[in-house]
C-alpha cells in the first residue's frame, strides 16, 4: 500500500472517530444520574446550556387562562323572542276580553227570552206572594254568576295554554278589567324596558341583577302598584341571557396574551438543584430536558447504533462525491490534508461553541474556505454535511439545519467575489444582511410570533455573517503557506508588475518579458471564453518562461547581436533550451510561487521535440546516430486546461511574431494558428488537458481577437506627408541632442569651476 493510500485511509478513519466522539460527548449523549422525584439530589446540577423551565412557563400561561375574562357577543334573537312573547301575551288578552264580552252578551239574551216566556204564561194568574218571588230572583242571580265564573275559568285555561307568560287569576281578571287602552300602555312599557335591559346585555351570571333592574325601572314609572307588579312579572318572565361567549374572539385574544408570555429560562451555568436538596417535579423536568436523567440501556444502545450508521451513510456519500467529481483531491496529499484540516477545525469549533446561540456557530466558514481553495461545489456539499453533524452535536432542530444549509450555500458562492480586497467589506456586510434576514424569516415561520428575543438573535446573525467572511478571507494566507494552494487574492498579487521576479525578468530578459505578456493575454482571453480559470491562466502566462533568466542570450527574443547557437552543437543547444524549464522550476521554488504555477512551468512544453535543432542534427549526422528523445522536453504533458492554454499561446505567439510583417494578414494568422493547434493535437500533447474539440475552436477565435488588436491595419500616409513627417522628427531629434550637449557642457563647466 502506497503512502497516499495509507494517508487517505488514516484521514477517513480519524474523521469518522472525531465525528462520533463529538456527537457522543454532545448534548444528545451525556453522563446520566439515577434521579427520582421526591428523593435527595446526589450532587449539584448546573445547566450546561440555556433551557426553558416548561412547568414554570406553563404556570404563567395557566394564570393568564384563569384570569382572562371571555369575550361576549349579543344574540339578537333572544330580544326578538322576548318582545314577540309580550306582544302575543297582550294580543291574547285582547282576544280573551272580546270572547268574554260575547259570552256575557249571549247569556243576557238567553235570560231575557226566558223571562218573556214566563210573563206571557202568568198574565191570568194571581200575583204570588212577595216572599216566593224574592227567592226565585236570588236563585236566578246565583245561577248567572256561576255561569260567568265557569266561562272565565275556561278562558283563563285557554289563555295559559296559548301564552308562554304565566299570570295568576287575579292578574288575569285585573288585565281584563282595565281595558285595552291601559293594556296597550302597559305593553309599551314592557317592551321598552325589555329593550333597554337587553341593550345593556344580560349574561347568565348577571341575570338576577338584570331582573332587579326591571323592578327599579317599573318603580320609576307613573303607574299604580298593580300595574307595576304585573309589568314586572311579565318582563321578568321573558328575561334570558342574550350575551353568549364569542369562542373565536376569546381564543384569539387568549392566544395573543399567551404569545406575549416570556418563557422562564434557566441560563447556562445557573444552579438547578444543590446536593442534598429534594428533587421536585419541576426540577426533574429540567434535568430530563438537559439529559441528566438515567435512560434505559437498550434505548441508549439503539441511539448509539443509529448515530454510527447515520455518520457512515453521510461520510460514504461525501467520499463517493469526492471520488466522482473531485478526484484530483484524492490524488493530492496536500489537498487531502487541507480538506481534513478544515473539517477537523470546524468540528472542534462547533463542539466548544455549542453552548452559544447557534447563530454564532462558524459552520459557513468551512464551505467558504473549500469554495475558494478547492471547489465551490465541494464547499456547498460539505457545508450541508457539517450542518447535519452540528445539529447532532448541539441537539438542535430543523431550523438549525435549514438555516446553515441556506446561508452556507449562499456564502460559498458570495465569497468567490472577494478576490479584490476592496470588495471584502461589502461582501461581508451583504453576508451579514443575508444571514440576519434568513434567521429572522425562519424564526417567524417556525414560531409564528414576533418577540424581542428574535430581534436580538437576528442582530447576532448579522454580526456572525460579517465575521465569517472576514475570518475566511483573513485566514487565506495561512492556508496558502501551509498547504501550497493558490487563491484569487494570491494570483492578483502575482500579477503586480512590482513583483521582484517580474522586475528581474524585465531587466535580465526583456524580450522574454514582453513575450510573456502576450502569452498571458492570449491564455486569459481563451480561458474566459472556455470557462476555465482566466486569472490562473494569466498568471501562468507571466511566469511560464522565468527559467530563461539564467541564459537569456540563448533565446531569440533576447538576442541583439549574433546567435550563439550558430557556433554550437545542436544537441548542446537543445539541452540549453530544455534547461529553461528546470531552471524555471528552481526559481519558482526560490520565490515560493504556488504549486499551480510550478505545474504550468513544468508542463507548458509537454514532451514536444525542439525540431529546429533536431533537423539541424539530422543534416550533420545519420538518423540512426540521433535520438529524438534527446531533443524533446521531459514533460509531463499539460494536466489542466490552463496549462494547455499556456502551451498553445506560447507556440502561437512565437510563430506569429516570426512571420514576415507583410504576411501578417488575418487570414494567414488564422491559418497558422489552426495549423499549430492541430499539430499539438496530433502529437498528443493535449490528451491529458481535458480540452474538447469545441474548446479548440473557441481558442482559435480567442487568439484571433488578441492578434487582430495587435496587428490591425494602419492608415498609410502619402509619400509627401511621410517625408515632411520624417523631416519634422529629424529636426526635433537634432534640437533635443543639441540641448542635451549644452546641458552636459554646463554641468562639466560648473564642475570644473567648483
Amino acid at each position: 500500500m502506497d503512502r497516499g493510500r495509507i494517508l487517505r485511509v488514516t484521514l477517513i478513519i480519524f474523521s469518522f472517530l472525531l465525528t462520533v466522539t463529538m456527537i457522543f460527548t454532545g448534548e444528545y449523549f451525556q453522563t446520566t444520574e439515577n434521579i427520582k422525584v421526591g428523593e435527595v439530589s446526589p450532587k449539584r446540577f448546573v445547566a450546561p446550556r440555556e433551557v426553558e423551565n416548561k412547568l414554570a412557563t406553563e404556570r404563567k400561561k395557566n394564570e393568564i387562562r384563569n384570569n382572562t375574562e371571555p369575550l361576549y357577543k349579543q344574540n339578537p334573537d333572544i330580544e326578538e323572542q322576548a318582545i314577540s312573547k309580550i306582544e302575543v301575551f297582550f294580543n291574547k288578552l285582547n282576544e280573551t276580553e272580546e270572547y268574554l264580552e260575547e259570552q256575557e252578551k249571549l247569556q243576557e239574551e238567553n235570560d231575557l227570552e226566558e223571562s218573556n216566556k214566563e210573563n206571557i204564561s202568568n198574565n191570568t194568574e194571581d200575583i204570588k206572594e212577595e216572599s216566593q218571588i224574592e227567592q226565585i230572583e236570588i236563585k236566578e242571580g246565583i245561577y248567572q254568576e256561576n255561569e260567568i265564573e265557569s266561562i272565565k275559568e275556561d278562558a283563563l285555561e285557554d289563555f295559559k295554554k296559548q301564552s308562554s307568560i304565566s299570570i295568576s287569576r287575579d292578574q288575569f281578571e285585573f288585565l281584563i278589567e282595565i281595558g285595552e287602552s291601559k293594556r296597550n300602555e302597559l305593553k309599551n312599557h314592557c317592551i321598552s324596558i325589555v329593550q333597554s335591559i337587553f341593550n345593556m346585555g344580560v349574561r347568565e351570571e348577571t341575570k338576577t341583577k338584570s331582573i332587579l333592574d326591571v323592578k327599579e325601572k317599573f318603580t320609576s314609572l307613573d303607574l299604580d302598584n298593580d300595574m307595576q307588579n304585573i309589568g314586572y312579572d311579565i318582563v321578568s318572565s321573558v328575561i334570558q341571557p342574550n350575551m353568549i361567549v364569542d369562542e373565536v374572539a376569546t381564543q384569539k385574544m387568549l392566544e395573543e396574551k399567551l404569545s406575549e408570555v416570556e418563557p422562564v429560562i434557566i441560563l447556562k451555568g445557573q444552579k438547578i438543584v444543590d446536593e442534598g436538596e429534594i428533587i421536585t417535579d419541576e426540577i426533574y423536568e429540567i434535568l430530563e430536558e438537559l439529559g441528566f436523567g438515567e435512560k434505559n440501556f437498550k434505548e441508549e444502545l439503539v441511539k448509539y447504533i443509529g448515530v454510527i450508521l447515520l455518520i457512515c451513510l453521510l461520510q460514504t456519500f461525501i467520499y463517493i462525491y469526492i471520488w466522482l467529481f473531485n478526484k484530483s483531491i484524492v490524488n493530492s496529499k496536500k489537498e487531502m490534508l487541507l480538506l481534513a484540516s478544515i473539517y477537523f477545525i470546524s468540528m472542534i469549533m462547533i463542539k466548544f461553541l455549542s453552548s452559544l446561540h447557534f447563530a454564532w456557530l462558524p459552520i459557513p466558514i468551512a464551505g467558504m474556505l473549500l469554495a475558494i481553495l478547492l471547489d465551490i461545489r465541494l464547499g456547498i456539499v460539505l457545508n450541508g454535511y457539517i450542518s447535519v453533524i452540528g445539529a447532532l452535536i448541539s441537539k438542535e432542530g430543523l431550523d438549525f439545519i435549514i438555516f446553515f444549509f441556506i446561508v452556507g450555500t449562499i456564502f460559498s458562492m458570495l465569497v468567490m467575489n472577494t478576490y479584490k480586497r476592496s470588495r471584502i467589506l461589502w461582501v461581508g456586510i451583504l453576508a451579514g444582511f443575508l444571514n440576519g434576514i434568513t434567521f429572522f424569516s425562519l424564526e417567524l415561520f417556525l414560531n409564528g410570533a414576533y418577540t424581542l428575543e428574535i430581534l436580538y438573535s437576528t442582530m447576532y446573525a448579522f454580526i456572525s455573517g460579517l465575521l465569517a467572511v472576514i475570518i475566511t478571507v483573513g485566514s487565506l494566507p495561512f492556508w496558502e503557506v501551509a498547504f501550497d494552494v493558490v487563491t484569487p487574492i494570491k494570483l492578483l498579487e502575482l500579477t503586480n508588475p512590482e513583483q521582484p521576479l517580474l522586475k528581474r525578468l524585465l531587466i535580465e530578459a526583456p524580450g522574454t518579458y514582453y513575450h510573456s505578456l502576450v502569452v498571458a493575454n492570449l491564455a486569459e482571453t481563451a480561458a474566459a471564453d472556455i470557462e476555465a480559470n482566466s486569472l490562473l491562466a494569466r498568471v501562468g502566462g507571466y511566469y511560464h518562461d522565468i527559467g530563461k533568466i539564467v541564459y537569456p542570450q540563448y533565446f531569440k527574443e533576447n538576442q541583439v547581436l549574433d546567435n550563439p547557437h550558430d557556433y554550437m552543437e545542436p544537441l548542446v543547444s537543445s539541452k540549453i533550451i530544455q534547461q529553461h524549464v528546470t531552471n524555471g522550476l528552481k526559481i519558482a521554488e526560490e520565490y515560493k510561487l504556488p504549486r499551480a504555477i510550478k505545474d504550468m512551468i513544468l508542463q507548458h512544453h509537454g514532451t514536444t521535440c525542439i525540431q529546429y535543432f533536431y533537423y539541424k542534427a539530422l543534416d550533420m549526422k545519420k538518423e540512426e546516430d540521433i535520438s529524438k528523445e534527446d531533443f524533446s522536453y521531459e514533460g509531463p504533458k499539460p494536466q489542466s486546461k490552463e496549462a494547455a492554454l499556456i502551451m498553445l499561446g506560447d507556440t502561437v505567439e512565437a510563430a506569429v511574431r516570426s512571420m514576415d510583417p507583410n504576411d501578417k494578414t488575418k487570414e494567414k494568422i488564422e491559418a497558422l494558428i489552426r495549423k499549430l493547434i492541430k499539430s499539438k493535437l496530433d502529437d498528443g500533447q493535449l490528451d491529458e488537458s481535458n480540452l474538447t474539440i469545441k474548446d479548440l475552436e473557441i481558442i482559435v477565435q480567442a487568439f484571433l481577437k488578441v492578434f487582430n488588436g495587435m496587428y490591425h491595419e494602419r492608415i498609410k500616409y502619402p509619400e509627401k506627408m511621410e517625408e515632411d513627417k520624417n523631416e519634422y522628427f529629424n529636426k526635433k531629434q537634432h534640437i533635443i541632442s543639441i540641448n542635451r550637449k549644452d546641458k552636459e557642457f554646463n554641468k562639466s563647466d560648473s564642475g570644473t569651476s567648483s
